[in-house]
């Protein structure tokens, strides 16, 4: 019995094939990750960035804590991303008239623009990257991860 097969159910079967699962569900977007890092430095963002512009381009203005939830960020994150765009011109940040505390975010015609131009590679990458699985293994993977995410969420 070789070393690695000595501790190849250290942890018990089960355990291993969660472990096994954590590795493969990373492996499989890091690919996408690097991807749309590149593409996006190329077009002077940040993932976050592209996160908060995407967001406003399909959903709409929204106040700084919608986007967070959107966005599966952090409010820490959210601070700087935020500034960081409205000195780029590409959001304009306007107080809420229903909640003068809060402030809405907006995306500007340059914002607009720019996610408008890069938005069909992303697509075209996304397609790319799940071409290897059909439309019904899909949305059984998405049924999957949406279950897994429903029971992580209530821990």
């Amino acid at each position: 019995m070789t070393q690695n097969e000595t501790h190849k159910y250290k942890y018990g079967e089960e355990n291993n094939l969660n472990m096994k699962l954590v590795i493969a569900i990373r492996r499989s977007l890091q690919p996408e990750e690097k991807y749309l890092t590149s593409l996006l430095t190329d077009y002077g963002l940040t993932t976050s960035q592209f996160g908060v512009l995407e967001a406003l381009y399909h959903v709409g203005p929204m106040n700084i804590n919608q986007i967070i939830e959107k966005t599966l960020s952090t409010s820490g994150n959210m601070t700087v991303v935020i500034r960081n765009l409205v000195k780029q011109n590409l959001i304009t940040k306007e107080r809420d008239p229903e909640d003068g505390r809060a402030f809405l975010i907006h995306i500007t015609a340059k914002g607009h623009k720019l996610i408008k131009s890069l938005f069909p590679s992303h697509l075209e990458e996304l397609q790319r990257a799940f071409s290897a699985i059909d439309t019904n293994e899909k949305e059984e993977l998405l049924k999957l991860l949406k279950k897994l995410n429903r029971y992580s969420s209530e821990s």
